[in-house]
């Protein structure tokens, strides 16, 4: 018997959240910011620890105001260095 020539099925993308906006994105197309001992870092290798995602494209994201649900207190300084970034440095460490 033959089989018949079926489409292979597309290769699973995980998808995580955007604290900011709530939309839920590919998870390559988000930043991973993960929380260490010195404060929030952007990781862009292997990742360990608690961790939140905001949107990598998108400064409206990167405003305090939404970040204050996931960050409280810390969220102006986060803000501050999100929009800082003029290019994604791998474990760029922000001060809060």
């Amino acid at each position: 018997m033959s089989t018949p020539n079926l489409p292979e099925p597309p290769r699973h993308s995980p998808e995580r959240t955007c604290v900011a906006c709530r939309s839920k994105r590919p998870q390559g197309q988000l930043l991973r910011l993960t929380r260490t001992p010195q404060g929030w870092s952007v990781q862009q290798r292997r990742r360990s620890g608690r961790g939140v995602y905001v949107c990598a494209d998108s400064p409206a994201c990167w405003q305090e105001k939404k970040l204050r649900r996931a960050f409280g207190a810390k969220a102006p300084d986060v803000a501050q260095s999100l929009l800082k970034r003029d290019d994604p440095q791998p474990d760029q460490q922000m001060t809060t």
